[in-house]
């Protein structure tokens, strides 16, 4: 139907008219009849209830004719074209249009369907450009339509703030994992450095849980000794004692259960290899716990001794200091009575500090020996003699220009003279050295790793994710124990503006400032100082009840004063403000998850806020 058209400047004088006191002037009704074309408005507009509704609105509203002749507009329709209702009115919408702009065909559409929206392109009378969205609903009253405008620039602004910042975020967390790639890869190459010493190793390097005993790593020197590949005990949990000689397993389990109170094994055993061949082997073993004491696993070595066992049996139908002599073999042997002379001597090894010794000519240990080691060695003999027990130490000696580490023990053999046994331990020296380093490194990169993880990168304080673990662990110590757990939520008042008017470096700088100050405020042990997010700062207070928590706050809001950080944008002071939100629970057995105490301490923030901010608010405790 087509649409009615308006009345005519004529035909709305009488309208008018009638609305002025009966004895009007001449000049208040050539005054009205010249306003007629601007206050040509539908009684709709005209009426009390729509006119408080249309001036009140917060969006520009305009009422045009069927020509698209603004009749009437609010106050935020003159703000938003700047210009004053006087000169609005009479002004066709094509006026603050782009030319070019297919204005014609939109307003077919709105006469056609009833209602549009749409994006516009307004180019304003100084000049300024302005991207609105429109909303048009035709025939409000007979031939008057509605324009509903609103300023979408800022809006604009905000989207593209906001994909910036997901590009910013998406090239961090890019650059980050390539670090953390990196830092994998390095710890891989450390590992398999690591698995090259220990396989270059003659005996068996081993881990097992200390609990099923499932073997956790085995060296490759395991299939040398036992014919089982170290997968073969890695995915067989009962291998290791199905090898064990049946009579020697009752050992090795009482073993066990003496390393559960810290003590070491040291025990000799026989072993069937996966041919059946029996071998005598030395295990060594220590318990290894967590920082906290929990036992994790039990390391170990273990050494194939069957040549010396093979030698040990047949010098059993000998004498028994031949026996003790070769029990202590490889190295360099001497026989050593109390006064220091060489009474026999046997050199297995590279050690050739002493030629051999002739019956005529006796030498004591200070030949070709230097002194202060030779003094070294005479104190541990006559400690041997004395005590009746072995003595063992290290020392190093330069031998043709190089440095070499040597292990000597002193066994007694009788009243007046001992067996001196020296090794050559440079190469596990070396090997010792080599693997203190890898660990240290690896110790270095784990501890740089679990930082990253738990810290925040702007702030330096613990961040979101280290939170919400202590959170977690301290719910759970406070559900135990029954102590309260205090929870504060805390936000720097009017950051945005503060953002927006200093720039994004002084933002961060204020990030940095309230951290430092939340940080220096909370000092016990267990407590937690955290970056929740943005500008938001968590503290977590274990075993604090609400008044000891809000002591805390007021500490914070001291501390914040002193800085006296400026805030020219903030609407409470002209200097840096928090507001708080706390909550103090003690958690029953029922509660498993502290998820409700953060929502209340959030809304006691909200509270704090809604109540003008550079304050605090005490919540609810939970139900």
């Amino acid at each position: 139907m087509p649409a009615e058209p308006l009345p005519s400047s004529n035909q709305l004088e009488p309208t008018l008219a009638d609305r002025f006191r009966v004895g009007a002037s001449a000049a208040e009704a050539a005054g009205a009849a010249e306003a007629a074309g601007a206050i040509a408005t539908s009684e709709l507009a005209a009426a009390p209830p729509w006119q408080t509704l249309f001036e009140s609105a917060l969006d520009a509203m305009l009422i045009v004719n069927d020509k698209g002749v603004c009749v009437e507009v609010n106050r935020a329709g003159c703000a938003l074209l700047e210009l004053p209702r006087q000169a609005l009115v009479g002004r066709r919408i094509a006026d603050f249009l782009l030319p070019g702009t297919a204005f014609a065909g939109l307003w077919q559409t709105l006469i056609a369907v009833g209602q549009l929206r749409n994006e516009l392109l307004l180019r304003l009378d100084s000049g300024v450009a302005k991207t609105v969205e429109f909303a048009a609903t035709a025939h409000v009253y007979p031939n008057h339509h509605l324009f509903s405008l609103r300023d979408i620039a800022e809006r604009r602004r905000t989207e593209t703030e906001r994909d910036n910042l997901s590009r910013h975020l998406e090239q961090w967390i890019i650059s980050n994992s390539e670090k953390l790639q990196r830092t994998e890869a390095a710890l891989r190459s450390q590992q398999r450095r690591t698995d090259s010493i220990l396989n270059s190793l003659e005996c068996v390097v081993w881990s097992v849980h200390p609990e099923t005993l499932e073997t956790i790593y085995a060296n490759a020197t395991v299939e040398t000794l036992y014919g089982y590949s170290a997968e073969a005990f890695l995915t067989d949990a009962n291998l290791w004692f199905s090898c064990i000689h049946p009579e020697d397993r009752p050992l090795l389990m009482a073993d066990i259960e003496a390393l559960m109170e810290d003590a070491k094994i040291d025990r000799e055993y026989r072993i069937f290899r996966a041919d059946g061949v029996q071998r005598w082997v030395r295990g060594q073993a220590r318990l290894v716990r967590d920082d906290a004491g929990k036992p994790i696993r039990i390391d170990g070595t273990t050494t194939d001794i069957s040549d010396r066992k093979q030698v040990e049996q047949a010098l059993k139908d000998h004498q028994i200091t031949q026996q003790i002599i070769l029990d202590a073999i490889p190295d360099l042997m001497m026989r050593v009575d109390r006064a220091g002379r060489i009474l026999n001597l046997i050199s297995g090894g590279d050690i050739t500090l002493y030629g051999p010794i002739a019956p005529d000519q006796r030498q004591t240990i200070y030949h070709s020996f230097p002194r202060h080691l030779a003094n070294q060695r005479m104190r541990f003999v006559q400690l041997a003699l004395d005590t009746g027990t072995h003595q063992r130490y290290e020392h190093a000696i330069e031998i043709n220009n190089e440095l070499r580490y040597e292990e000597s023990r002193v066994v007694p053999i009788n009243a007046d003279e001992v067996l001196v046994i020296v090794r050559d331990i440079t190469e596990r020296r070396q090997a010792e050295a080599a693997q203190a380093d890898l660990n240290q490194k690896l110790k270095l990169v784990n501890a740089e790793l679990n930082r990253l993880a738990t810290v925040d990168g702007l702030t330096e304080i613990a961040n979101r994710r280290s939170f919400d673990q202590a959170l977690d662990l301290e719910w759970q110590r406070a559900r135990r124990q029954q102590t309260f757990l205090s929870l504060i939520l805390c936000d720097i008042d009017y950051f945005k503006p503060y953002n927006d008017n200093y720039g994004h470096l002084a933002g961060d700088d204020c990030l940095r400032q309230v951290a430092q100050v939340l940080n220096t405020v909370v000092q016990r042990p267990g407590d937690l100082a955290a970056r929740y997010g943005g500008e938001e700062f968590v503290l977590l207070l274990p075993n604090t009840t609400t008044d000891g928590a809000v002591e805390i706050i007021e500490k914070i809001q001291a501390a914040i004063a002193q800085c006296q950080r400026p805030h020219a944008y903030s609407q409470v002071a002209e200097v840096i403000t928090l507001s708080f939100g706390v909550v103090c629970h003690r958690p029953s057995l029922k509660e498993h998850s502290p998820r409700e105490l953060v929502h209340q301490t959030d809304l006691a923030l909200y509270q704090a806020k809604a109540q003008g901010r550079n304050g605090y608010v005490v919540g609810d405790r939970l139900s």
